[in-house]
């Protein structure tokens, strides 16, 4: 029972935030719900079967939604424009249950319980699966005419293609909600590769 209490958290939190942000059906196209929704089913796969098998596609979930966090933190909450208090507040404080409550509950109980598994270098590349494919999906997305807010071509300022930056471009002088004022194509390197360190950091604090 002391094994499953963090993996009920991760499900009550995630439920709480899914339920007070219903009414936004785009924000369903965002990685921050996404990645929370993907931890989540994992979580309620393993209570269900107690099966080791999944615990690679818990570390897949365990690492986005890490990122999430600390992009969230980092990179969009502090452009927002009820700025870091009022980003974590929105949909009563479904926020922060995305962005911090379910990511630490899902890390907690990955590290806490998940200790018996034989890691390999090659798992590193798992992290990155769950971003490249959100990725492919948000292009498509993109190219059949959704926006988000803004206008933007993705629902994340520093994957907006569309800003003056555009995919290898730096307008700084464009910084804003819309814009980190790098291109695209900078800034997915950076990303993947926070996602490469933090699978690399998370299977090396496993073995």
């Amino acid at each position: 029972m002391r094994a499953s209490f963090l993996k009920y958290g991760v499900l009550i939190s995630t439920a709480y935030a899914m339920v007070c942000m219903w009414h936004w059906k785009i924000g369903f196209t965002f990685f921050t719900q996404l990645s929370n929704i993907f931890a989540a089913g994992v979580v309620l796969a393993q209570l269900l079967t107690g099966s080791k098998k999944l615990i690679p596609v818990k570390f897949m979930a365990v690492v986005s939604v890490i990122v999430t966090a600390l992009v969230f933190l980092t990179l969009v909450a502090p452009l927002m424009p009820g700025g870091i208090i009022g980003a974590y507040a929105q949909d009563h404080c479904a926020s922060l249950c995305l962005h911090v409550i379910t990511p630490l509950l899902t890390t907690a109980d990955f590290l806490i319980n998940e200790r018996n598994y034989d890691w390999k270098r090659g798992h590193i590349l798992l992290g990155i699966v769950p971003p490249v494919i959100y990725f492919v999906f948000i292009l498509v997305l993109g190219a059949i005419g959704v926006r988000w807010f803004g206008n933007m071509t993705a629902p994340y300022p520093f994957l907006n293609y569309a800003a003056p930056a555009g995919w290898f471009g730096f307008r700084p002088d464009t910084i804003g909600p819309t814009s980190l004022g790098i291109g695209v194509g900078y800034m997915m390197p950076v990303i993947l590769g926070l996602f490469v360190l933090l699978s690399w950091l998370l299977i090396r604090r496993r073995q």
